[in-house]
Order: C-alpha cells, then sequence, then structure tokens
C-alpha cells in the first residue's frame, strides 16, 4: 500500500510530498528525495511496523 507523507525541505522550507511504501514491515528505508521548489536534495530516512510511519526524519544532504 501506498501513501504520502509530507515534509518541509531542509534548504528553502518549502512544503513536498514524498511516496511512501507501507509494505516495508519494520525496516528502516533511507532515500535521496529532490525538492519540488528550489531542487536541493533532503535525505530522508524512515521506518514502518504495522502499516505506519513509526520513524520520519529529514536532513540536508551535503
Amino acid at each position: 500500500m501506498l501513501t504520502y507523507k509530507k515534509y518541509n525541505c531542509s534548504y528553502c522550507f518549502q512544503e513536498n510530498f514524498v511516496q511512501i511504501e507501507l509494505s516495508y514491515c519494520s525496516e528502516l528505508v533511507e532515500l535521496i528525495e529532490d525538492c519540488t521548489v528550489c531542487c536541493n536534495p533532503n535525505s530522508i530516512t524512515y521506518n514502518i511496523e504495522d502499516n505506519q510511519v513509526t520513524m520520519f526524519e529529514i536532513e540536508k544532504t551535503y
């Protein structure tokens, strides 16, 4: 099952959305998404447990 999670870009602070696959049960997922406004990369880390996002972090990618 897919869902979308809202986050703010770590560079320009504009609102973005990332698509999350909830079937990754108890698995730490790391990915890089470019901001739709400023195009800078955001490092996104999240964890899924019981089809829910239990941890979600955004960091600047240098």
